[in-house]
């Protein structure tokens, strides 16, 4: 039934460094819960190394080691490194997948490494690094910019989860926003409650009951005024739930409003497109 709800396709999990074990786990089971292909990938930004290779450009190096010039030998060597240990995480944590996964390096620009790779169908899920230095500096800023210009969904994990079950909440700006699509899809493949915030009331006769009747959802709906103008708003609603993943749609929401809310609530969120299927769309009705 999963296929039936969604038209995600691929899970592409783009990586700069080593992932956690929770991080990883997300991935495995959003690939799983969706019957998605997995794809890890390793992101050798080529920008690093063109800056190790200006003159005057300067590492600085622990433990007494004060500032140094790059070292462009060391460096490749860190990153030949860097993509071994990566891999190797990856492989076993996706030993028992039943869906199809693979790992590749790219090399080059992470924008246009992501461009080439990513379509429309896939989800691009970003770890987001534990250390406040490496969220803010400009290569990882670099990632989220281009997964959020990227024509993928774009999954958004913080560096600690603080649950893997509760409700799947999608932040609506309109009756028939895209999110409640994509929530709907995997809270019914995770036997989940869908959790709709939202100012808009929705349809007592709309295919989302239609989809609870078919499938025994368990649909509720928790009134939040302003979220057209700052989807952030949402954390008030959401103090009182303990929810699994939060669904947002890119319209409505940029990188910086999506981590500052998995930030906050400290789980997933998935940022799909305003282009996904409508909520009458015959297809979000799944079959026995």
């Amino acid at each position: 039934m999963a296929r039936e709800l969604h038209i995600f396709k691929r899970l592409v999990l783009g990586l700069q460094s080593s992932p956690s074990t929770p991080a990883l786990r997300v991935a495995v089971e959003m690939a799983e819960l969706l019957d998605l292909d997995l794809l890890g990938l390793f992101l050798d930004d080529h920008s690093l190394r063109e800056l190790a290779g200006i003159p005057f450009a300067r590492e600085y190096r622990p433990l007494g080691g004060g500032w140094h010039p790059f070292d462009l030998d060391r460096l490749a060597h860190d990153l030949e490194v860097a993509a071994h240990s990566v891999e190797r995480s990856f492989v076993d944590a996706v030993k028992d997948l039943a869906t199809r996964s693979q790992f590749e390096v790219m090399h080059g620009p992470v924008a246009e490494s992501l461009t080439s790779v990513s379509s429309t169908g896939d989800i691009l899920m970003i770890i987001e690094p534990a250390s406040v230095a490496e969220r803010v500096s400009a290569q990882f800023s670099a990632l989220i910019e281009a997964a959020f210009h990227s024509v993928a969904a774009v999954l958004l994990v913080p560096p600690r989860i603080v649950r893997s079950r509760g409700p799947i909440v999608a932040v609506a700006t309109a009756a028939n926003d895209p999110s409640i699509v994509a929530a709907a899809a995997v809270a019914v493949a995770a036997k989940e409650t869908l959790v709709v915030v939202g100012a808009d009331k929705l349809r007592e006769d709309s295919q989302l009951y239609q989809l609870a009747a078919d499938t025994g959802l368990t649909v509720r709906r928790i009134a939040a005024a302003g979220l057209a103008a700052d989807p952030s708003i949402c954390l008030d609603a959401l103090r009182s739930l303990h929810e699994r993943m939060l669904v947002l749609t890119r319209l409505a929401s940029d990188g910086a409003i999506a981590s500052a809310i998995a930030g906050a609530r400290q789980v997933p969120v998935l940022v799909v497109e305003p282009e996904r299927l409508p909520l009458e769309s015959a297809s979000l009705v799944g079959r026995h």
